[in-house]
């Protein structure tokens, strides 16, 4: 029994020898890769980047490693740790891992990104390249271009028809372009390229301009083209419509050029006055339209006027002629012309009209102007718009949010009520409770009601103070205004009741009273006293003379106690129209 420990002794002796042997065999091969395909660094790096090249297993007795770098320049670029872009590595036996490091270089160099291609070339000795034996490093350049943004000198600028000099136009950058680049220009306006005028260097008028590297400027030059005609100062609009390379658009990207007239006419010339009154009521009946001459007439002037705009031959005449064009004849030696319009006052109701008059065509003794060839007239409408609103609430489908989402009324508590913001007036169906808009004594289902019992809510005295706003109402003019009302419990109601209307709120459902003018108020006491009784209905009627829309309200406001703790107040039939 005692042989049984030795001999498991022995065998375990013999394991460990054996692994000895193992660890110190070198008649390996290893095989070699890189344990990277690609990297990437900018070239500003702080510290060297390490690459390795690992080893599949360690019984291998060492070698070298030959190593190539291709792409960007050695020194320039960047450097290794061996002091060249081809090196060898030595591997020492039973070596996992070898290593060198890259250093990219920083400069100042506005330049695309430089890719070295690191490549194992060959292996010796107890090693063999593996499959992995290629890695891309990007150094990337960190070195921006300069941008620089462009634009026109000046917004405006002019030159005279017969300039023996061109127009330089400057195009300041706000600081050199390391690219250069292409300016793009557009021309627009009255002014015609070829026969107003021309630029240097351009067949068309629309061009590009070649910006070189580091300019701090552009320009072109714009020649005006004499004539002898007589005719009024041209412009010609240049906009810098694009750009690129290391040029930007900068604010100013527009500049007009007015070439100026220098050809005197060959006779006096008409304008239309500048004093002519442009605004008439369709009551004016005839009204004068006047022209300046420049001088007297030479020779008799045949004048033609072309009218055009919203109103027609139903509107106006030109004295008594409804054709368009429209001429008329003045006599030689005439200092001043005038001529007539016939308004005619109709009874539609319609907007405002305009009469666009132009001066067409001149003969005779006359040439047409330069400074007032065309004048709007507006026949303003003196016809009233009826305006005419009910609502009596019998649309009324009984839900809660019909009064402001379907009929668009506003109503809501103010800051000084303390009572629960859910007493304002709401509406409701009451069968036989309200009035029929026809007849104040007639009866109708729906409308406004405001209760409140401090005996039987919780919330007991307090404060009542809300408001009702219609929708806006599109109208003006002097307007009738009619509210049906009723109160009820005439010795406990405190409530009084505040009629507005204003055309200054906006909408926001915030009542400012400065925005509102009270038409009238009303309270239990005073209906009473005027022998309406309780559930009563009385019509109150107010006037109004808005310019604009407006809006009604109806405020309720009183304070709940203990001697005047409950109230109640109804309302129908608010109604506007015009009178």
């Amino acid at each position: 029994m005692k042989l049984k420990p030795l001999l498991f002794s022995m065998l375990f002796l013999v394991c460990i020898l054996a692994c000895e042997d193992d660890d110190e065999n070198t008649n390996g091969t290893g095989v070699i890769n890189f344990s990277l395909i690609e990297l990437v660094e900018v070239e500003n790096a702080t510290s060297s980047l390490t690459l390795n090249i690992g080893i599949d297993n360690f019984n291998h007795s060492g070698g070298i490693i030959d190593v190539s770098i291709t792409g960007g320049n050695y020194g320039v670029d960047y450097e290794t740790s061996q002091g060249s872009s081809n090196f060898a590595l030595e591997v020492e036996p039973q070596s996992l891992v070898s290593t060198f490091s890259i250093n990219p270089i920083d400069d100042d160099v506005i330049e695309d990104d430089v890719v070295l291609i690191i490549t194992i070339t060959a292996a010796s000795g107890a090693l063999e390249l593996g499959e992995q034996t290629t890695l891309t490093f990007t150094i990337l350049d960190n070195d921006n271009p300069l941008i620089a943004m462009v634009g026109f000198e000046n917004e405006t600028d002019q030159i005279e028809e017969d300039s023996s000099n061109p127009l330089t136009i400057n195009i300041p950058f706000n600081q050199a372009t390391t690219d250069g680049g292409t300016i793009s220009v557009s021309s627009s306006g009255d002014a015609a390229f070829g026969t107003d005028y021309s630029i240097n260097g351009q067949i068309v008028s629309n061009f590009d301009i070649t910006v070189p590297t580091g300019a701090t400027s552009a320009s072109f030059e714009v020649v005006a083209i004499n004539n002898g005609d007589f005719e009024a100062d041209k412009s010609v609009i240049f906009e810098l419509t694009e750009v690129s390379g290391g040029l930007s658009l900068g604010a100013v990207t527009q500049t007009t050029v007015t070439i100026i007239n220098d050809d005197s006419p060959p006779n006096p010339v008409i304008d239309f006055s500048a004093g002519n009154t442009l605004v008439y009521d369709e009551s004016a009946g005839t009204v004068t339209l006047n022209f300046d001459l420049s001088d007297a007439t030479t020779a008799d002037a045949t004048v033609e006027l072309t009218a055009t705009g919203t109103a027609d031959s139903n509107d106006y005449t030109f004295q008594g002629v409804a054709s368009s064009p429209y001429s008329f004849t003045i006599l030689a030696g005439s200092t001043s012309a005038s001529i007539t319009l016939d308004i005619e006052d109709d009874a539609d109701t319609e907007v405002d009209e305009t009469i666009v008059l132009d001066i067409t065509n001149v003969t005779g003794g006359l040439d047409a102007g330069l400074d007032l060839q065309q004048q709007t007239l507006t026949i303003t409408d003196n016809d009233a718009v009826v305006f005419n609103y009910t609502e009596t609430f019998e649309s009324n489908d009984g839900t809660d949010t019909y009064l402001t989402d379907v009929l668009q009324f506003e109503s809501f508590s103010l800051s000084t009520q303390t009572l629960p913001d859910t007493e304002v007036l709401s509406l409701i169906t009451n069968a036989g409770s309200f009035t029929d808009v026809n007849d104040v004594s007639g009866t109708s289902d729906n409308g406004l009601n405001i209760f409140y019992n401090a005996q039987s809510n919780a919330a007991g005295n307090g404060q009542l103070d809300n408001v009702l706003i219609t929708p806006i109402l599109q109208g003006s003019g002097l307007m009738d205004v009619t509210v049906d009302g009723a109160y009820a419990f005439k010795n406990q109601n405190p409530a009084s009741i505040t009629f507005y209307w204003s055309q200054a709120y906006d909408g926001s459902g915030t009542f400012n009273e400065s925005d509102w003018t009270i038409m009238g108020t009303e309270t239990v006491a005073n209906m009473d006293g005027e022998g309406f009784g309780n559930n009563d209905y009385k019509r109150q009627e107010f006037t109004i003379d808005p310019s604009a829309d407006f809006y009604v309200a109806i405020r309720v406001t009183g304070t709940v106690t203990d001697d005047d703790y409950r109230l109640r107040w109804r309302f129908d039939n608010i109604s506007v129209n015009s009178q």
